[in-house]
C-alpha cells in the first residue's frame, strides 16, 4: 500500500463518484454506502472530504457513532458490488459479506477500509452540519429532496490518502 498525496486522486475519484460511485465505509463493523455526492478541498486550512448521509440510512447511525469514515474508490470490475451497497440497507444485509470485500484497519483512522479499493481516504470528522430546507434553492428541494429527508454533511479531515491495499484484521 503507497500513500499518496491528499491531492494526487482527486480526478479519479471524482470521475467514479460521477460514473458509478464510491463507497463510504463508516463503523467499527464496516458498513459500506454508495455515495455520488462529495468534494475535496482545503476547509480551515486542511485537506477536507466532505460527504452528504441522509438520516434515514444505516449509515447515519454508524457516522454519527464514530468519528472517522473511509472513501474508498474502487476499480470498474465493482460496479455490480457499488451497486448492491447503493441498494441495500446494511440494516438488512451485511454487505461486506454479500460483496466479498476483504475490510482492512485504517493506518491513520479508526475507521475500516475496503482492502480491494484502487484508493481509499481515511478521515477523521471534525465538523458536520444539516442541510437546511429554507437555504436551498427551490429546484433543488423538488428534485432531490420530495420526501423531506434532508442530508447531514460530514466535513471529514483527510489523514492519508492510499493506492493499492495491504488487508490487516479489522
Amino acid at each position: 500500500m503507497e500513500r499518496i498525496g491528499a491531492f494526487d486522486a482527486v480526478s479519479e475519484t471524482m470521475e467514479r463518484m460521477e460514473k458509478s460511485g464510491v463507497l463510504l465505509v463508516s463503523g467499527e463493523r464496516g458498513n459500506p454506502m454508495t455515495i455520488g455526492w462529495g468534494t475535496v478541498g482545503i476547509v480551515w486550512g486542511r485537506p477536507i472530504f466532505t460527504v452528504l448521509v441522509r438520516p434515514s440510512r444505516c449509515s447515519f447511525r454508524f457516522m454519527e457513532g464514530t468519528a472517522a469514515f473511509t472513501v474508498n474508490v474502487m476499480g470498474d470490475r465493482y460496479e455490480k458490488e457499488i451497486a448492491l451497497c447503493g441498494s441495500k440497507s446494511g440494516r438488512e444485509v451485511d454487505k461486506v459479506a454479500a460483496c466479498g470485500f476483504t475490510l482492512a484497519r485504517g493506518e491513520l483512522a479508526e475507521a475500516p477500509f475496503i482492502a480491494e479499493s484502487a484508493v481509499h481516504y481515511e478521515c477523521r470528522t471534525v465538523h458536520k452540519t444539516n442541510v437546511i430546507n429554507a437555504d436551498l434553492e427551490g429546484g433543488i428541494v423538488k428534485h432531490y429532496y420530495p420526501q423531506g429527508d434532508f442530508h447531514r454533511v460530514y466535513f471529514g479531515e483527510i489523514l492519508g490518502v492510499f493506492r493499492g491495499s495491504s488487508p490487516r484484521a479489522p
